[in-house]
């Protein structure tokens, strides 16, 4: 059942939002799919690279949703945090508010126990699970509390800047001038409110261009390929469970979850504290 159009991709939410039981899985023809495993790394043919990203927490929201990779079909869920088992929330390090461009991350990669994450800059407020066809513009490596973290900057291939003028990071500074700076200024202080460090960056801090961003996405690939495919160790115990690789040790053919009617519901309300604005200094 190989799959490509992103418009096949259908979320399938379940539970109340900002509550632990939320969790968002995809589907396609009311077929479960793993968020991880079945959602192809390239997307549609095309003279370049174009490739999918999963939309874990769209621009200005804060939640901190990601890919539960130990769950069956790996869906998104939102995060605990540390030993209080509290639900996570990036909180808004003025001027910023939330995630600053749709976060998420490339199915099919694994990098140091997770998928590669992805920053889309268009214009467009995603949602939650959307399957977007992206080209990507660089990369920054983060340690996220002392964890490497390659972080793709990427932009949706439906914006209007990405068939025009779009294409490297030279173009990025000039038509968003200060979204790099703000990028990396974000990734440095956005632990802070919680009362962590500073995050640290490798790469003496540098983004790096579309050549090198490419290789970590193929090295990501391959360790993907050698968890799923090869049945190599699987120390994080991430659940392999898929419907589109027949030769996989994971494969199944159908889930609980194909019949599963979504229905929209009012989210909880979140914590007072996490529309707050938390004042820092920032250095230029």
């Amino acid at each position: 059942m190989p799959l490509t159009a992103t418009s096949l991709y259908v979320p399938l939410p379940t539970g109340t939002p900002n509550t632990p039981e939320h969790r968002v899985y995809i589907s396609h023809n009311r077929h479960t799919l793993s968020t991880l495993h079945d959602i192809p790394l390239l997307s549609d043919n095309a003279p370049e690279p174009i490739l999918n990203m999963v939309v874990e927490a769209p621009r200005w929201s804060n939640a901190q949703m990601g890919i539960a990779s130990q769950e069956p079909f790996t869906p998104i869920r939102q995060a605990m945090q540390g030993r209080s088992k509290r639900l996570a929330y990036v909180r808004n390090c003025f001027p910023h508010r939330g995630f600053i461009w749709n976060y998420g991350s490339l199915p099919q990669t694994w990098s140091e126990g997770a998928p590669l994450h992805v920053c889309e800059i268009g214009e467009k407020v995603a949602h939650v699970g959307e399957v977007c066809s992206v080209r990507i513009l660089g990369l920054l490596a983060p340690h996220d509390e002392g964890v490497l973290r390659y972080t793709l900057l990427a932009i949706n291939t439906q914006d209007p800047l990405a068939t025009v003028c779009l294409h490297t990071l030279t173009d990025l500074e000039r038509e968003c001038p200060g979204l790099m700076t703000a990028t990396k200024e974000w990734f440095r202080l956005y632990k802070l409110p919680d009362g962590k460090p500073e995050n640290t960056f490798d790469l003496n801090g540098q983004f790096k261009d579309t050549l090198f961003a490419e290789e970590i996405i193929r090295t990501a690939h391959a360790a993907w390929h050698d968890l799923v495919v090869t049945n190599s160790p699987n120390p994080l115990e991430v659940d392999l469970s898929n419907v589109t690789i027949q030769n996989s040790p994971g494969f199944v053919r159908s889930s609980a979850l194909d019949t599963y009617d979504s229905q929209d519901v009012d989210p909880a309300p979140i914590p007072p504290g996490v529309s707050k604005s938390w004042h820092i200094a920032y250095n230029f």
